[in-house]
C-alpha cells in the first residue's frame, strides 16, 4: 500500500521483542519434512491474531490491520503472502546456521528487510507501556514483521553463542533453542519426537531380535 503524505503516521509501541520470536513464527509451519506439512497461519486472521498472541502487534495494530482487510481485500492478500515468503526466508536462513549450509540469499532478504523496517531508536520505558515507539506508515511486511525481523538479526549475530537447533527427527524438522545443562538435546520435546524416537528404536531392537530366533 503506497504511503499517503498528507496522513501523519501513527506511532505506536512495539514491546521489546522474546528472543526466540523468530523461532516461534518459524515453528508456525509444522512437520517441514513431511509429505503435508501443517499449516497453522491459514488466513489472514490467523496470522493477525498469532501476531496479537505474540506481542508483535498491539491491538490497535491488530484493529487496522482487520480493517484493511475489510476495505481492501487485495492489498491484505498481499501482505498476507508476503507474511509467509519472510517466514519461509527465515527457516532457510535458520536451518543453514544450523546445518552450516550456505545462507547468502537468505540473509540479504534479512539484510534488506530490516533496512525497510522501523529502527528501534525511540525507547518507551513505562510502567504499563514499554517498548520501541515507531511509526506505521503504510503498512508494508517489514513494518508488521518488524519484531519479528529484529528478533531474527539478534539471533543470527547470536548463533556462535546460542544453541540453535533443528529437530533430528527428519518429518518434523521444527526450529529451538537449546537451553538443556549439556547442550545435547536433540528433540523438539521428549513427549514428542523425543518419544517417537524411542518407541522406534524399541521396535527396532525387538524387531532383530525376533529375526534371530526365527533364523537360529
Amino acid at each position: 500500500m503506497p504511503t499517503n503524505p498528507s496522513r501523519p503516521a501513527r506511532q505506536r509501541v512495539i514491546a521489546a521483542p522474546a528472543p526466540g520470536l523468530c523461532v516461534d513464527y518459524v515453528n508456525t509451519r509444522w512437520w517441514r519434512g513431511s509429505a503435508q506439512p501443517t499449516e497453522s497461519l491459514a488466513d489472514f486472521d490467523a496470522w493477525v491474531q498469532w501476531l496479537l498472541q505474540a506481542r508483535g502487534v498491539d491491538a490497535e495494530t491488530a484493529a487496522c490491520l482487520q480493517a484493511l482487510r475489510a476495505v481492501d481485500a487485495a492489498t491484505a492478500r498481499q501482505l498476507f503472502d508476503d507474511a509467509l515468503r519472510v517466514r519461509e526466508r527465515l527457516y532457510g536462513l535458520f536451518s543453514a546456521l544450523v546445518s552450516g549450509g550456505p545462507a547468502d540469499d537468505d540473509a540479504s532478504e534479512l539484510a534488506a528487510l530490516l533496512a525497510a523496517a522501523p529502527a528501534r531508536q525511540d525507547v518507551v520505558l513505562h510502567r504499563e507501556r514499554s517498548g520501541w515507539r515507531v511509526p506505521m506508515l503504510t503498512p508494508s511486511v517489514a513494518e508488521v514483521l518488524a519484531p519479528v525481523l529484529w528478533s531474527a538479526a539478534d539471533l543470527a549475530l547470536a548463533t556462535a553463542r546460542v544453541r540453535l537447533r533443528e529437530c533430528a527427527n527428519p518429518k518434523c524438522r521444527w526450529l529451538f533453542l537449546d537451553d538443556s545443562k549439556g547442550g545435547t538435546r536433540r528433540w523438539c520435546s521428549m513427549s514428542a519426537c523425543g518419544n517417537r524416537a524411542k518407541v522406534q528404536r524399541h521396535f527396532l531392537r525387538h524387531s532383530a531380535r525376533g529375526g534371530e530366533r526365527t533364523t537360529g
